[in-house]
């Protein structure tokens, strides 16, 4: 689609749509990739806000999965320590990219070819699947850098994790591998696809099924406050995946022996 420019200098970030291709020839999964395999895709505050705008593009061009990647052999090393980290609104735009993440309505995919470090960890937390490559891995060096990160990236980091492995990464300095993170359910293993194969098997299903599920299980880590403004939501979710057209279609194709078309409605 385009070089997302966000306002805040020339993002070096991609958006555009995989030539994979859903069962009726449909291309439904949109791309999002960081091109700035000179710094390791290092994020500064444009790119953190072109993939928010990203993000909110293709959901609105039609996308029924994000994927997101990167060019050179690290999928993202983090905040750019050679000044993006110092920019003022840094730490807000990083929050603005990963809440746009949480908050699509459809499913957020890593795909995690390289390293992922520090704010690129975050960002494949905030991912609702992940797959990793053979060269994948994570870590998070708050400690060395004199960082701190918000509570947010370490709860989601126990949830998806778990508690022992949270630590070793954040208080042991831990990396976690390709191999590691698939014996932990928090990677997909490829298992002879592509990432970009993968997202069009998922984009592939019904799209009222998966935002509720999304909203579901991003609602279970919400305080009793927040869960109980969501609820209402989620009971409207639920109930219009119920009834909706892509219920009845999910119907027709068992009786038929084809696979379903599903329109999100």
């Amino acid at each position: 689609m385009k070089n997302n420019d966000s306002g805040a200098g020339q993002a070096l970030v991609r958006v555009s749509f995989s030539e994979e291709q859903g069962p009726y020839g449909e291309r439904q999964v949109g791309v999002i990739t960081l091109d700035r395999p000179d710094k390791r895709n290092a994020l500064r505050t444009a790119e953190c806000l072109a993939i928010a705008d990203g993000v909110r593009e293709l959901v609105d061009a039609g996308a029924r999965a994000i994927l997101l990647t990167g060019t050179g052999p690290v999928f993202c090393a983090g905040a750019d320590l050679g000044g993006g980290v110092y920019e003022d609104g840094f730490d807000r735009a990083v929050e603005g990219m990963l809440q746009a993440v949480l908050e699509a309505p459809v499913p957020v995919i890593a795909d995690v070819h390289g390293p992922a470090i520090g704010a690129g960890c975050q960002l494949i937390l905030a991912c609702d699947l992940r797959v990793f490559q053979d060269a994948g891995e994570c870590w998070v060096p708050v400690a060395r850098h004199g960082f701190a990160l918000d509570e947010w990236t370490h709860s989601r980091a126990v949830e998806l994790m778990g508690g022992a492995w949270a630590r070793n990464i954040f208080l042991g300095g831990a990396h976690l591998s390709a191999e590691q993170a698939r014996e932990l359910g928090f990677a997909i293993d490829p298992r002879g696809v592509t990432a970009e194969q993968f997202a069009a098997k998922i984009a592939a299903q019904a799209p009222l099924s998966m935002q509720h599920s999304k909203a579901t299980l991003n609602s279970l880590a919400d305080d009793g406050d927040t869960r109980a403004g969501t609820r209402a939501r989620l009971q409207e979710l639920f109930a219009a995946t119920w009834a909706s057209k892509d219920a009845a279609e999910a119907r027709a194709a068992r009786r038929e022996g084809r696979a379903p078309k599903f329109q999100g409605r």
